[in-house]
């Protein structure tokens, strides 16, 4: 009873975080977040591997996440592709440098493991403050964050009352087939009154083919990025990223969806910009 407290109370201190954010729609607050929540996750990520006996490079990791600040409107678009010419092969020519002069404590898998940690959380995070920048942004963030939190909310209680099939037995046990249908479906019927609202209140035209179809690939792909995070932790040993938000977890136990349903909608939102 008190976990379910717990979850219920961290659940809607996130829902008012995430609301004040889109309230004040600021670009240096989308930084920020982004920049807050990414440090954060490369902390957990890097927790999660030495708990398995690898040593990632922190530093490196936590570097990285500065990289958010690339996305901002004052830097050129030109300016923006060179930095990151000179940025990637820059960190690998580090971790190299890094590791030989480290002889034993770091191998070529530590250093695999802190580069794939950059592409995993705050290259990932990042496209939340591109969405932010978009026309109409702060729907386009909102989108995002529905498609994980109402996926895993209709996963968790329709697989847990009704679900019979095993969805990916190996990695995440208690998911069931009909609950990710009910995800998929909750999805759908969300995007479908964010469509009308939009239309309706807002007088923004919509495109309900396109809000459908993002429906479904943004809440398939939140719930790989689930099953994703879940594969990690089941790699490490360990049941949570972290206890920063109780009865949830660590920041990636909350937003692992995210990392996926975010890149998502960017993606779907840049193909419909070819077609309609």
């Amino acid at each position: 009873m008190k976990d379910k407290m717990n979850r219920i109370i961290t659940a809607i201190i996130f829902v008012l975080v995430v609301i004040a954010v889109l309230m004040i729609h600021q670009p240096i607050v989308y930084t920020l977040l982004v920049l807050v929540i990414s440090l954060l996750g490369i902390h957990e990520y890097n927790n999660a591997f030495r708990a398995k006996g690898y040593h990632p490079i922190p530093w490196l990791g936590y570097l990285s996440c500065f990289g958010i600040f690339l996305a901002e409107d004052y830097i050129d678009l030109d300016l923006k592709i060179l930095l990151i010419q000179i940025l990637l092969p820059a960190v690998l020519i580090i971790s190299f440098i890094y590791m030989m002069f480290h002889k034993g404590k770091y191998t070529i898998i530590d250093m695999t493991i802190t580069v794939f940690s950059l592409l995993y959380i705050p290259f990932m995070f990042s496209f939340i403050k591109l969405l932010s920048m978009m026309e109409h942004g702060r729907i386009f963030v909102l989108l995002s964050l529905l498609s994980a939190s109402i996926s895993d909310t209709c996963a968790y209680e329709i697989g847990s009352r009704f679900g019979k099939h095993k969805l990916c037995e190996r990695i995440s046990p208690k998911k069931t087939v009909e609950g990710a249908l009910a995800g998929v479906i909750g999805v759908i019927i969300a995007y479908v009154i964010v469509a009308l609202i939009m239309e309706y209140a807002l007088a923004i035209p919509v495109n309900m083919l396109f809000m459908i179809v993002t429906a479904i690939v943004t809440s398939v792909l939140g719930q790989f990025g689930d099953l994703s995070a879940s594969l990690v932790k089941r790699y490490c040993g360990i049941k949570d990223f972290g206890t920063l938000m109780p009865g949830h977890g660590g920041i990636l136990d909350r937003c692992d969806s995210i990392l996926f349903t975010a890149p998502a909608v960017y993606i779907c939102i840049k193909i419909a910009m070819l077609f309609i």
